[in-house]
């Protein structure tokens, strides 16, 4: 890949960022809302999941990567709107969060014939879970809950939370790649070095390493300007200089959904 520095230091500079934030969610007064532990949450997520992708980058493991890819461009969504949902009525908006997440690891359960409970000192027993999830579904409606463990806390598809945002095209051309990619009857990515020519097949490894990590990049940048927006845009001068430093570089991937301005709207 070329320029591999650059995308190491544009990665680190963000991480660093990120980490002041982070920081500043751990402390009062705001450690004490659960809005913002749970969006704080979900930035640790994004902020983990881009070290973890530099890390197999790191280690020539860049198929491998496209999954977390993935899980990124997800978690940017949710956090904006899990942000709206705050905005509409944020009790409301945090226990929706916690309902679902309740629902989904009752289901897990289920589905596992709750074995392994007894291992956890002071686990719930299968009957409170089921009892829990009976009280769940009571409150958000027999329709609506087993869409919640379907599809999370906005009862939408990954592909309409990102029409919602505007982000279709992203989705539709970065998002269902990678999701191709990752599949274990897809062998494309291993196949074309030992069929293609090595010329053209290093081109197109560039260009899908160039457009993943800008993807990448981009969505944890987004997400660090959600949190510290909310908490006092403190950290805007060096989000902005990061952001300016992404945009310059010549790899850099310009992406009109990626290049939504400095000052984001969703």
């Amino acid at each position: 890949m070329k320029d591999k520095k650059t995308w190491d230091d544009l990665i680190g500079a963000i991480t660093v960022i990120c980490a002041k934030i982070l920081n500043k969610t751990s402390s009062e007064p705001h450690i004490n809302s659960v809005q913002i532990r749970i969006l704080a949450s979900m930035f640790w997520k994004s902020v983990d999941t881009l070290r973890a992708i530099q890390l197999l980058y790191s280690a020539n493991l860049p198929i491998q990567a496209q999954a977390l890819i993935r899980i990124l461009f997800e978690t940017r969504i949710d956090m904006a709107l899990f942000l709206r949902l705050w905005a509409e009525d944020p009790v409301a908006a945090a226990s929706r969060v916690l309902d679902t997440m309740m629902l989904q690891k009752i289901r897990q359960q289920r589905q596992s014939d709750f074995r392994g409970l007894d291992l956890v000192a002071g686990a719930p027993t299968p009957k409170q879970l089921l009892n829990d999830e009976k009280i769940l579904i009571r409150k958000h409606g027999k329709d609506l809950a087993p869409r919640m463990q379907n599809n999370g806390f906005t009862d939408l598809s990954v592909e309409a939370r990102a029409r919602q945002l505007g982000l279709s095209e992203l989705y539709n051309i970065v998002y269902r790649n990678l999701s191709r990619n990752i599949h274990n009857t897809d062998y494309m990515e291993h196949l074309g070095p030992r069929t293609s020519d090595p010329d053209r097949w290093k081109q197109y490894e560039d260009v899908r390493d160039h457009v993943a990590l800008s993807t990448a990049i981009a969505c944890t940048w987004r997400a660090a300007w959600f949190v510290d927006s909310l908490l006092g845009s403190e950290l805007i001068d060096p989000l902005i200089q990061c952001w300016k430093d992404c945009v310059a570089f010549e790899h850099w991937a310009h992406w009109p959904e990626l290049m939504e301005g400095t000052i984001p709207s969703a």
